[in-house]
């Protein structure tokens, strides 16, 4: 897999999609599951091959993200918060612009390690760059302003108490306010 970091391969907006990806198939994989799907597993994606060809992993990331949007929803509320699966309008912009094509070496990656909740934690550990989340992460948690949600450093603090909260076992929902 290519540098996960802010470098040319990674802009914010492919971050967002790439940490959407992890956790979206974390959230299936965990036991008891955070949300209850299952298109980031191999047999969802095989369906969803069948309807897009060319785009199954985004179509996948897609529907897995918008179950996981509504738990994080209940979790922080809609009004006045964006979370992972919930970003400024400029943001999620973006995101749907990005091609399938772009990101295919982690979306393979990410295909080798769906269904293994130790491989995907590696993948998630990646992005986090290093950073550690050492508060408690389960449960609703304000961790910035949305102003920051383009910085480098946020995204990997986003993933950090992602990490967090999978290995602690408990759902944790990181939020900003603007």
């Amino acid at each position: 897999m290519k540098s996960t970091r802010w470098r040319g391969d990674c802009n914010p907006p492919l971050f967002a999609l790439r940490l959407r990806a992890l956790v979206s198939a974390l959230g299936e994989v965990v036991q008891p599951a955070w949300w209850k799907t299952e298109f980031m597993k191999e047999a969802g994606l095989r369906f969803l091959e069948r309807i897009y060809p060319r785009t199954a992993f985004h179509a996948a990331v897609h529907a897995s993200g918008k179950a996981a949007c509504v738990v994080h929803d209940r979790a922080v509320g809609r009004i006045g918060v964006y979370h992972l699966f919930r970003l400024p309008e400029s943001l999620e912009t973006e995101i749907h612009l990005i091609p399938p094509e772009a990101d295919d070496s982690f979306v393979s990656a990410c295909r080798e390690a769906l269904g293994s909740e130790k491989k995907l934690l590696r993948l998630l550990e990646t992005l986090a760059g290093g950073r550690r989340w050492t508060r408690d992460a389960a449960g609703a948690k304000r961790i910035g302003d949305a102003s920051e949600l383009t910085e480098p450093e946020v995204l990997e603090k986003v993933a950090a108490f992602y990490l967090h909260a999978f290995r602690l076992g408990k759902p944790g929902f990181p939020y900003f306010t603007p």
